[in-house]
């Protein structure tokens, strides 16, 4: 009984909160463009970027799916201020896939991702869905002429089929974020 509380209290390893989180994501994401378009290149500053990135976008998935699913438990999603945010569309996607073209996209060399054909707009719910549900082998980037951050990530169903590649911008995605966050 006394032990208890070290599963609950917090500590130095315990999961920021969700605006920090957005914050640190926002950051990883700014150092890995100014490491990738610096001549020359700072590999390990892009690779530590990415890395602090990408932990930051599964937190921040899992955080909101979280507080989504308790508030449809509740009753108190459906017609809420989260719900409209999160139908807001955020992201672009190609599905069906073959593993293929979800291979392709590591095959196109780090930078030079893109999708295989036009896709179809998704909700910033669906985005949120499809980083929970990537493949950690198969994704890329590319960075836009004004310096944005595109990521491209290949999805997998649960049965770990292919079901779509997904492209979104970081800078986007945070912006929106920023609205979301209060409501979580």
């Amino acid at each position: 009984m006394g032990y208890m509380d070290f599963l609950t209290a917090g500590s130095r390893t315990s999961p920021p909160s969700l605006g920090t989180s957005l914050e640190l994501l926002e950051d990883a994401s700014t150092l890995f463009v100014a490491a990738w378009t610096k001549t020359p290149q700072n590999m390990e500053q892009a690779h530590r970027s990415s890395q602090t990135g990408l932990t930051h976008l599964d937190h921040i998935a899992n955080q909101i799916l979280r507080a989504r699913d308790g508030m449809r438990a509740n009753s108190s999603y459906a017609g809420s201020p989260l719900e409209a945010q999160l139908l807001t569309p955020q992201a672009e996607s190609v599905s069906p896939v073959t593993v293929g073209e979800q291979d392709n996209l590591v095959a196109l060399g780090p930078g030079a991702g893109s999708l295989p054909r036009p896709g179809a707009q998704v909700t910033f719910e669906r985005l949120l869905n499809k980083i929970k549900h990537r493949r950690p082998d198969a994704a890329n980037f590319r960075i836009g002429s004004n310096s944005e951050h595109f990521l491209l990530l290949a999805v997998n169903t649960p049965q770990h089929q292919p079901e779509s590649i997904v492209e979104f911008c970081v800078g986007d995605f945070c912006t929106q974020l920023k609205t979301i966050v209060p409501l979580v």
